[in-house]
């Protein structure tokens, strides 16, 4: 009995280190394929649907690259954003947005790891733009 036990706690001390240097990818499209479909992507852009269910948050992810985000069907929604830290996303801010303010396209730099929740009661719907380095 103690040799399994004894087996068992060292491949637990062994495998913690590995798990806290795992590198993730936060690419929206690997990080939240649920809410980020491509629609075309080339050596230019990528077009992403952007489709958010009611009362679902989306998965952490980020956008590497400038992007022009057009609203379909928007919905209130909570975005929240969020810092590494030790290798993990940890929150750091919420911010309520009501649909109202999300209207026609805005353009946006890169952007940070962040997660969207729609608080609304329709699907939340966008098509978003990103611009790849040339």
């Amino acid at each position: 009995m103690i040799r399994p036990l004894a087996s068992l706690t060292l491949v637990l001390v062994l495998a913690t280190p590995v798990r806290a240097q795992q590198i993730f990818n936060f690419d929206a499209v690997a990080a939240a394929p649920t809410s980020h479909q491509v629609l075309l992507e080339n050596e230019s852009v990528r077009v992403l649907r952007v489709t958010i269910e009611p009362g679902a948050t989306e998965p952490v992810h980020d956008h590497a690259w400038p992007s022009i985000m057009y609203f379909e069907k928007a919905q209130a929604i909570t975005y929240i954003s969020y810092e590494l830290k030790n290798g993990l996303p940890v929150e750091a801010r919420r911010i309520d947005a009501p649909a109202e303010t999300l209207t026609g396209a805005v353009s946006s730099p890169p952007e940070g790891l962040h997660a969207v929740q729609n608080r609304g009661t329709e699907t939340f719907t966008a098509l978003r733009v990103e611009f790849k380095p040339q």
